[in-house]
């Protein structure tokens, strides 16, 4: 929450890109306008419900550095083979969002008439729900073997953040999307100040306690992510959202 007034305070004073007719007026406009930009999505119900998908999904990366970390004191793995699960994870993705999800999504559509932002809402529950459990599998295995087994299962949730910007986008006005998209950057850029220190933190503190324990930092991120997973249950499409989207781009055809 610290994050987000911050980031709702930096923005205040971010200057707009809009044209402006008077000079002398710039400045009240921008900042009156920067504002509005921002608070006007967050009066959409189902915008709040997205923000804690955004939140979490700093953690992604946090949590891969801890695991190099914990690796190395729990089961002895030498860090440089602890960075390979940067590179199980990337494999991961690039099958996932390059092959799977888009032939997949294109297919669900053509077949069932499913509406985009259904899937893309599928998408964000799926990948939030897959690093919770990613992040309870790690922490709970008791060998090293099977930690690749929990980093690609979390590594599968990678994607939430690109699904979540791809929900919002059906809620807010083309007006706005700049300013907020800029605003969840920021967001993100505060957390990861905030977020960051305070996971190495928690793994510090976890080492004085039993083995068991160490673990500690997966156990709050699993925590999280499955804060965010309850916070998208209650995210809910309406028929006039996607018929709005249409309207939309029948208007952007005929011009």
């Amino acid at each position: 929450m610290a994050s987000l007034f911050a980031c709702l305070l930096l923005l205040a004073l971010m200057p707009n890109t809009r044209d402006v007719s008077a000079v002398g007026e710039t400045g009240h406009s921008n900042k009156s306008s920067g504002v509005r930009d921002i608070l006007s999505p967050l009066s959409n119900i189902n915008v709040l419900l997205v923000v804690p998908v955004f939140l979490v999904g700093i953690f992604r990366y946090t949590t891969l550095n801890i695991l190099i970390q914990y690796a190395s004191v729990r089961f002895g793995i030498k860090i440089s083979t602890g960075a390979t699960f940067y590179t199980e994870t990337a494999i991961v993705n690039i099958f996932l969002f390059l092959f799977l999800i888009p032939q997949l999504s294109a297919y669900i559509r053509k077949k069932y008439d499913v509406r985009p932002q259904v899937i893309d809402l599928f998408l964000v529950r799926t990948s939030v729900t897959m690093m919770c459990i990613g992040c309870l599998a790690i922490g709970l295995a008791q060998s090293g073997i099977l930690l690749p087994l929990g980093v690609f299962i979390f590594a599968s949730g990678f994607g939430s953040r690109v699904s979540a910007l791809s929900l919002v986008s059906y809620w807010i006005s083309d007006d706005t999307k700049g300013t907020f998209f800029a605003a969840i950057v920021v967001f993100e850029s505060l957390g990861h100040a905030v977020g960051d220190p305070a996971m190495q933190q928690i793994f510090a503190s976890s080492l004085r306690l039993t083995k068991f324990w160490w673990a500690l930092p997966f156990f709050v991120a699993a925590g999280l992510y499955l804060c965010a997973a309850l916070s998208s249950i209650f995210i809910r499409i309406d028929a006039k959202d996607g018929d709005l989207q249409d309207a939309e781009i029948s208007s952007a055809d005929e011009d």
